[in-house]
């Protein structure tokens, strides 16, 4: 069993011509003791991931789970 499940994660912000799309069907699995690197170009979504694991944002869809 993983130490974080992050499963079908999607995050859409309002934009001025309708919905901006951050992150969509994000899934991944981080066990006990692993260490996890995000990279990426700049506005991929790193930082969406990350607040919305830390349970500052709310993902627009999907969940995550800690220990279970």
């Amino acid at each position: 069993m993983a130490h974080l499940e992050v499963r079908s994660v999607t995050k859409a912000f309002k934009g001025r011509s309708g919905p901006i799309t951050a992150l969509e069907n994000v899934d991944l699995d981080v066990g006990l003791g692993e260490f996890v690197c995000l990279v990426g170009a700049s506005g991929g979504g790193k930082s969406t991931i990350l607040n919305i694991i830390a349970g500052l944002t709310e993902p627009t869809e999907g969940v995550v789970y800690v220990d279970g």
